[in-house]
This record gives structure tokens, sequence and C-alpha cells, in this order.
């Protein structure tokens, strides 16, 4: 419980000890041309972050949305990271080349997350969607964890095939931002006040689905 409470502590103090300075933005209504899946603002991203705490070996995701986003029915949103020399591109065929990864994090809209198979808990405020990983979860194959690359990109879950994807932000790999430790705990006071709200939200595991 203690483990819990302290990652959400750091989750909620990257927001807010200004994370939007590192946030990658996109543009409202930019939706993919093969999409088919729901208009509804919980898909369309309009910034997203990764930080990494070295001191704490922890990575936090985050993604806001034009629309609130707890309970839209099959949102979700799934983070590619290349942990080093991933030539995994996918979607290439939808214009997005440099979109490369070999891990995945995604966090969806029913509060449940996962890293590759293994469950986590996520935390929705409103139009924001956070949580913090170990980075035990997210073992290096080759860059340093400060070093890894990322984009994000939303789904429709109850679409098929390329259908599903939504919004990506970026269009590109970027580099992970850094946590700074002290920034943190000046931070952990609108923390635990931020907490208050968050810890009437319900967070439940489910086991990996489909990330794209």
């Amino acid at each position: 419980m203690k483990k819990v409470f302290l990652r959400t502590l750091a989750g909620l103090s990257f927001i807010a000890a200004g994370a939007n300075a590192h946030a990658v933005t996109d543009p409202a209504n930019d939706f993919l041309s093969v999409y088919t899946g729901s208009k509804d603002g919980a898909f369309d991203v309009l910034s997203a972050d990764v930080g990494y705490n070295a001191a704490s070996n922890e990575f936090v995701f985050r993604t806001t949305t034009l629309g609130p986003i707890a309970g839209v029915s099959g949102a979700a949103y799934v983070f590619g990271l290349d942990l080093g020399g991933s030539t995994n591109a996918p979607f290439a065929s939808v214009g997005l080349p440099g979109v490369t990864f070999n891990a995945t994090v995604t966090l969806r809209s029913d509060g449940t997350g996962s890293v590759g198979a293994k469950a986590i808990s996520t935390h929705i405020v409103g139009n924001e969607i956070f949580a913090t990983v170990s980075g035990s979860l997210l073992p290096s194959k080759g860059l340093a964890p400060k070093d890894y690359t990322w984009t994000v990109w939303s789904i429709d879950s109850r679409v098929a095939g390329l259908g599903r994807l939504a919004d990506f932000a970026p269009d590109v790999n970027i580099k992970v931002s850094p946590i700074p430790e002290p920034e943190t705990y000046a931070m952990l006071g609108v923390g635990l006040g931020m907490l208050g709200f968050v810890a009437r939200r319900r967070s439940r595991t489910i086991p990996s689905q489909a990330a794209y």
C-alpha cells in the first residue's frame, strides 16, 4: 500500500511540477485518415509526456485528451517505447515510419493498464490519465533508461486492425524527460492535495489486451 501511495504521489507530482513544460502537444481533431472508431474527445490526444526518475528508477506516463476519459468505452492509450535497437515500425503504411518500439505501456479508460502482459494500475483525473511504472518492468535492450524514446497513440479497442488507430503524439519517437528528484519532493504537498481527489476513483487491473 505504501509503495502504491508513493508511486501515485510521484505521478501527481510530475503533473503538478510542470510536466507540461516537457509535454508534446498535438492539434485537436487530427484523427488518422484510417481511423473508423468513435470521435469522442477521449480519443483525441492533445498532449503527452513520459518522465524518468533515475533516483527511484520509475517512469511516469501521462496523456491529456480533448474530452473526459473515465468510462469512455474502448478508449486506450498505448505508449510505444524503444528500449534500444528497435526496428519494429508497423505504422509505416499509414505514414508514420518514425514510430518504432520494442515495448508497450497501455493505459485504459476503465482505470486498468498493462506493461506487455503485466497488469498495472492507472489513475484518471478529468481529461488526464497517468501511471507510474517501475523501471524493472522495462529492462534495457541497449539504451540507458534515461535515453529511451517513445510516442503514444490512442485507440478504439472495439475496432479491429489499423482502423483502431485514432491519434499519435508525436508522429516520431522522442526521448523521455528527466524528473529531477528535488522537484519531485518539492511538489509532494500539491500531490497530496490531488491524491484525495484521485483516491475516490477506483483503480483496477486486468490482463493485457492487444495494443494495436
